[in-house]
């Protein structure tokens, strides 16, 4: 049995997902889905039901199995990520992404297989390890740098030392346990950082911010963060096809400076992909 539950996410960090665990992580994610309607519904990791991936010899923790982006969503941010870069200003383009708060490495995953160079970012031994095992496994080890850092530290060093980057991803913790109110918006302020000083702090550094938030964040907030950081922000709602909201809805957050793509200095958009659970995108 998993140890799932509402405790800390300290705890949940050093609690290790393996092959072991397979049919386990396959029956919680099949009563999950049930409890909201969808008795089918199966977590994607690095492109492959949740169960196979651990069988495969990938690994992850408890709080990623709860809190890591969908697949599907994860593969469409990369993608979409790169299609806004042309529109921006900046002309640098050499393919660089800075993943913060990378985890287990499925963000990073989706960016390497998009073609990117990532740095990755995260301040847990045992996740960075975890994620060192993934990208090998995955053949990435040599486009993907995993590092056990200070996330907003490692930013702002590249930032002071004028290191050249295309993307800065951002996918910050929660603050408190596993759960958050579905009653209620979430908001910046739940943050355990200062969203709105990385924004900016990414700006200075690359030519694209990428945020992950909960499905449930305040939209006003992102387009008050865009006007404090004098640029553009698209919210991509992203939705994967025959899952409840709750699952499989995950929106994505864009911040840059636009060369024409999104008409003038500052601005707000909004846009909804449906996907497939492999994460091809349903017209």
């Amino acid at each position: 049995m998993l140890p799932f539950g509402p405790i800390p996410d300290a705890l949940g960090r050093d609690v290790i997902l393996s092959g072991d665990h397979a049919d386990a992580v396959l029956a919680y994610c099949h009563a999950m889905g049930s409890k909201f309607g969808s008795p089918g519904y199966l977590r994607y990791l690095f492109g492959l039901p949740v169960n196979k991936a651990l069988l495969s010899g990938y690994l992850m923790t408890q709080r990623a199995l709860r809190e890591t982006t969908p697949h599907a969503c994860a593969e469409e941010i990369a993608r979409t990520a790169l299609e806004l870069l042309s529109c921006l200003d900046g002309g640098r383009e050499d393919g660089s992404v800075l993943d913060v708060f990378a985890g287990v490495g499925q963000m990073a995953y989706s960016y390497a297989k998009a073609g990117c160079r990532v740095q990755a970012v995260d301040n847990d031994r045992t996740t960075v390890d975890i994620a060192v095992n993934n990208m090998a496994l995955a053949g990435l080890a040599s486009v993907v740098e995993y590092r056990l850092a200070d996330g907003p530290a490692t930013l702002a060093s590249a930032v002071n030392t004028d290191r050249r980057l295309s993307i800065v991803h951002l996918d910050p913790p929660w603050r408190g346990s596993y759960q958050y109110d579905l009653t209620r918006p979430f908001m910046l302020e739940d943050l355990a950082v200062n969203v709105q000083e990385l924004v900016r702090l990414g700006l200075e550094g690359a030519r694209l911010v990428v945020l992950n938030l909960p499905h449930n964040a305040l939209s006003s907030q992102i387009d008050d963060l865009a006007a404090l950081a004098g640029c553009n922000a698209l919210v991509q709602y992203q939705y994967v096809a025959d899952f409840p909201a709750s699952f499989g809805q995950a929106p994505a957050y864009f911040f840059g400076r636009s060369g024409g793509g999104h008409g003038g200095t500052t601005g707000y958009q909004e846009r909804h992909q449906r996907l497939t659970v492999d994460g091809q995108r349903v017209n």
